[in-house]
């Protein structure tokens, strides 16, 4: 399979601390990586027929990063409107979920800055994910969905995993690429459950 990974953060230099997450995530598979602001090389993949998986473009998946900026902030990273439009299966990432989200009252702000932490749970929708630790790095976080995103995973007040069907979009609010294990294991749920059985 062949996936578009749309780096979010303002700099390559950050965004090649997660790279190699994605890379491990996706091992077997062909990933292209394009910066948020690169307009017409995001358009110029989605637009290529060649080497074709499961759609017209060729792209099995569109991941969309984390970020250093802020959804509330004046400047900050946004998704180019052809890949909202490609109508392929999309994961967003932390702030690329708050992002997808839009409404900023659905989102709250840590009033201490960065949270920095790891939790272990499983997912048990719609398929069985056992136990796994995930990586949380965050100043905002999500505390509302639209109606079009069902919850599949909320901790306290904070909801870390929605899914959208109508668009299969799914959204997490940690960082699935961080840790080897975890990341194998998520991705590949992702992969059977989202792009697979979706075809």
């Amino acid at each position: 399979m062949v996936f578009l990974v749309i780096n979010m953060y303002s700099t390559r230099a950050l965004f090649n601390k997660f790279k190699k997450g994605y890379e491990n995530a996706l091992k077997g598979h062909k990933i292209i990586f394009k910066d948020w602001d690169d307009t017409k090389g995001i358009r110029d993949v989605l637009r290529n027929k060649k080497d074709s998986v499961s759609s017209d473009s060729g792209v099995s998946g569109i991941i969309i990063t984390g970020s250093n900026y802020f959804v509330k902030g004046r400047t900050h990273s946004t998704i180019d409107e052809s890949i909202m439009r490609s109508r392929l299966p999309i994961l967003a990432i932390c702030y690329g979920f708050q992002y997808i989200i839009a409404n900023k009252s659905f989102i709250k702000s840590n009033k201490d800055g960065y949270m920095k932490y790891h939790k272990s749970f499983r997912i048990a929708s719609p398929l069985s994910l056992p136990k796994t630790k995930y990586f949380f790095y965050h100043t905002d976080y999500i505390v509302k969905v639209p109606r079009t995103f069902t919850v599949i995973k909320k901790i306290k007040n904070k909801i870390v995993m929605a899914y959208n069907s109508k668009k299969n979009i799914l959204g997490v609010q940690f960082h699935p690429e961080k840790y080897k294990k975890s990341a194998r294991l998520f991705f590949n749920y992702w992969i059977s459950n989202y792009i697979t059985e979706r075809k």
